[in-house]
C-alpha cells in the first residue's frame, strides 16, 4: 500500500496553535470575491453540522453577504438529485463523503476546480482533488483504525493482519457491506492477500477465515459503541475515531490505534455542479472553507485533519488523526464500478 506521502508532501505541518486562536483570526481572511446573493450546499447533521456553521457558513456570510442555504438530508439522495436536476442543479455545492463524492466525480456532474479558481488549492496537496479527477477537493479527512477493549484482549492488536489472530474468536466486529468503513475493509482484506483494487478476488477467501472471529458486522457507529461497550466485542477493525473515543473520554477501558500497515483514508469533499448557475460565489465559497484560519477552527471542532498544510490543530487533533504519512488512499474510481458485484459477492459469501 502507498502512503499518501508518496502521492504528494503532505507531511510535517505543525500542530501548535488552538481552535481559539484560529477562530480569532477569521475576520482577517478576504474572500476572493464579496457579492449579494446565495446559494445552495449540503451539510452532514449533528456536530458537524454544529461547528460546520459556526466556523464555516456564519463567518463566510457575515464577510461575504452571500446566503449559504443548508441542505440536510441522506447523501445518497443529494447524488440522485443532482443526478435528475443536472441541466438545472437545485444543489449547487455537494458535500459528499466516500463513495458518494466519487459517484458525482464519475457521473461528470462535478466542474472542475483549479487554483485559478480557487486560489487556496495551492496550499492543498494535490491527493485531495487528484483522487478526484480534479472535480471536487477535500474540505477535511479523518483515518479509519482499529478500536479494542484494553482490558478484554489477550494481546492488543497493531496491524489490520491481527483481526485473524484465532484469539479473537468470535470477538470481532467489522461494518456490514454498505456502511461506513465497508469498502476499505475490503480492500485491505484484498491487498493483505497479494490483491489490490484492480483484483479483489483475495477479500473473499480472507473474509472468510476471518468470519469464526466476527461476533456481528456493524451497520453504524451507535451500533459499534454498544458492541464495545458491552464486551460482546473485544476488537473492532474499520472504524473513525468518532466512536471509540466518544466511548474513552466517558472513560470506558477502550483504546484505539491506527494500525502499523497504514490508516485508511475517510474524506469529506466539495462538487460544484456543472450547470450550477451560482458557480462564482461556490468558488468563493470553498475558497473561503480552505483558507487556514478557517480550516483550523472548523477541524478542531469536528476532530478532523484539515486539508490546507498550513492550517494549524489542536493538540487533541495531533493524537486523534492520523499521521499523513501514515494515510492510505486507494483508487476509488476502480472499485466504484464493482461495487454491486463486491456486494453480491459479500452477502453469498461472506454475510451469511
Amino acid at each position: 500500500m502507498k502512503p499518501a506521502s508518496e502521492l504528494g508532501n503532505l507531511t510535517r505541518r505543525d500542530f501548535v496553535k488552538s481552535a481559539a486562536g484560529a477562530t480569532l483570526s477569521l475576520a482577517v481572511v478576504a474572500p476572493t470575491r464579496a457579492a449579494a446573493g446565495s446559494l445552495v450546499s449540503t451539510v452532514f447533521g449533528g456536530t458537524y453540522e454544529r461547528e460546520y456553521r459556526k466556523a464555516v457558513l456564519d463567518p463566510f456570510e457575515r464577510e461575504t453577504g452571500i446566503k449559504v442555504l443548508a441542505k440536510l438530508g441522506v447523501t445518497s439522495e443529494w447524488v440522485t438529485n443532482a443526478l435528475v436536476n443536472r441541466r438545472h442543479p437545485e444543489i449547487d455545492v455537494l458535500l459528499l463523503p466516500y463513495p458518494d463524492n466519487i459517484k458525482v466525480a464519475a457521473e461528470g456532474i462535478a466542474m472542475p476546480l483549479t487554483v485559478q479558481d480557487i486560489p487556496n488549492m495551492k496550499d492543498v496537496d494535490p491527493v485531495w482533488y487528484d483522487q478526484f479527477h480534479g472535480m471536487g477537493v477535500a474540505l477535511d479527512y479523518v483515518g479509519y483504525g482499529i478500536a479494542y477493549r484494553e482490558d478484554l484482549v489477550p494481546q492488543a492488536p497493531t496491524a489490520w493482519k491481527d483481526l485473524w489472530d484465532p484469539a479473537f474468536k468470535n470477538k470481532v466486529t467489522i461494518p456490514d457491506i454498505g456502511s461506513w468503513g465497508s469498502w476499505e475493509m475490503l480492500v485491505v482484506a484484498a491487498r493483505l492477500n497479494g490483491g489490490g483494487e484492480d483484483n479483489m478476488a483475495p477479500a473473499f477467501p480472507a473474509l472468510q477465515k476471518l468470519k469464526p472471529n466476527v461476533r456481528q458486522f456493524f451497520k453504524s457507529g451507535a451500533e459499534l459503541a454498544q458492541l464495545l461497550d458491552s464486551g460482546e466485542a473485544w476488537v473492532c477493525g474499520m472504524t473513525t475515531n468518532i466512536a471509540p473515543y466518544g466511548l474513552i473520554d466517558a472513560g470506558k477501558p477502550v483504546k484505539f490505534i491506527y494500525p502499523t500497515d497504514g490508516a485508511m483514508a475517510g474524506v469529506a469533499s466539495y462538487h460544484i455542479a456543472k450547470n450550477s448557475p451560482n458557480a462564482e460565489l461556490c468558488k468563493t465559497f470553498i475558497n473561503f472553507a480552505l483558507s487556514p484560519p478557517v480550516q483550523s477552527a472548523f477541524c478542531a471542532g469536528v476532530i478532523a485533519g484539515p486539508v490546507n498544510r498550513n492550517a494549524t490543530v489542536t493538540e487533541k487533533i495531533k493524537q486523534r488523526v492520523p499521521p499523513l504519512d501514515q494515510l492510505r488512499v486507494f483508487d476509488w474510481f476502480k472499485i466504484l464500478p464493482q461495487m454491486q458485484a463486491l456486494a453480491d459477492r459479500w452477502n453469498q459469501e461472506v454475510a451469511f
